[in-house]
This record gives structure tokens, sequence and C-alpha cells, in this order.
């Protein structure tokens, strides 16, 4: 690794903790802003920002060939599949609670 190439890819980490910080900073502050709904929709795109900074950057799949990615991305969306299949499941279950079955002694 030549010396311009290690300043380029310092500066690229620098910038990188930068953004997470800042990013922190913001996931911080949003806490104590009262926008309802509005956190949650803020939560998420941060916390998706921060996931994809590290995913490019530390985990290197910026540089790794298309099927890599692919996969990754395969992954992620069978993530997104499973919570979405969950959140459905717990949406439409009902909100009494299930008869007791116990003894009555």
């Amino acid at each position: 690794m030549s010396d311009s190439e290690f300043r380029r890819h310092g500066l690229r980490l620098l910038a990188a903790w930068a953004a997470l910080i800042v990013l922190m900073l913001l996931s911080l502050g949003s806490a104590w802003l009262p926008l309802g709904l509005g956190n949650v929709v803020l939560g998420v795109a941060i916390a998706a920002t921060k996931a994809g900074i590290v995913a490019a950057l530390f985990m290197g799949l910026a540089r790794e060939p298309a099927l890599l990615r692919l996969v990754g991305g395969f992954a992620l969306g069978t993530l997104l599949l499973l919570i979405g299949l969950s959140g459905i499941d717990y949406a439409t279950r009902p909100a009494a609670p299930a008869a007791y079955q116990g003894s009555t002694r």
C-alpha cells in the first residue's frame, strides 16, 4: 500500500467515524423531540444510514464482487421479510388472553 493510498484510506475512515458520531448525536437529539410517529421513522432512517456506512466501509461490501453484494442484499431482504411477517402475525392476534386451562382445585 503506497503512502497516498494509506492517506486516502485513513481519510475515508475518519469521514466514516465523523458521520457515525454525527448520526449518533442526531439519534440522541431526536429522542428529546416530541414528533410522535416521526420519532420512529427518523430513528429507523438514522439506523439504516449507520448500518449502510458500516456495511459499505467496514465490511468492505463496496469493494466486493457483484455476487457477494447480491448475497448481502438477499440476506437483508430475507430479514426484512421475516420481520414483516412477524409484525403481521402480532397485529392480527386477538387482544383477549386465552382461557385458563389449568385444574380448579
